[in-house]
């Protein structure tokens, strides 16, 4: 099944933007749409670090305090990309994220492919 992965800007009720750092994006995963609402909390373009952090959606409904940062390194002419998922559990019961990282990683290389073949 293919994924469908669609950002843009969050609009309050008014059509008004939330601010330049706020992003709502939706997604279909195991047969579901899954609803996000993030902030970006950081970006260091020196160090080329990117952390988003969640405010509303599915991930807050069901985990606490999520967010991820993406880092990439350059080691000679190779981008290298790390993905850290941070979240709280508010209890045994709830799954850990295995779907979402299984997301990223294939999201990392779609893009890693579709980079290759513009090259």
């Amino acid at each position: 099944m293919a994924t469908l992965f669609v950002f843009s800007f969050v609009k309050d009720s008014h059509g008004h933007n939330f601010g330049n750092n706020s992003f709502f994006s939706s997604c279909k995963a195991d047969g579901e749409k899954k609803i996000s609402k993030q902030v970006i909390e950081t970006i260091d373009h020196e160090n080329k670090v990117l952390t988003l952090k969640e405010f509303e959606g599915d991930l807050v409904d069901k985990y606490d305090n999520w967010k991820i940062t993406l880092h990439i390194e350059t080691k000679g002419e190779i981008d290298l990309v790390c993905w850290t998922m941070e979240y709280e559990r508010p209890n045994e019961n709830v799954p850990e994220l295995i779907n979402l990282l299984d997301f990223i990683v294939g999201m990392s290389k779609a893009i890693d492919d579709h980079h290759v073949k513009m090259n």
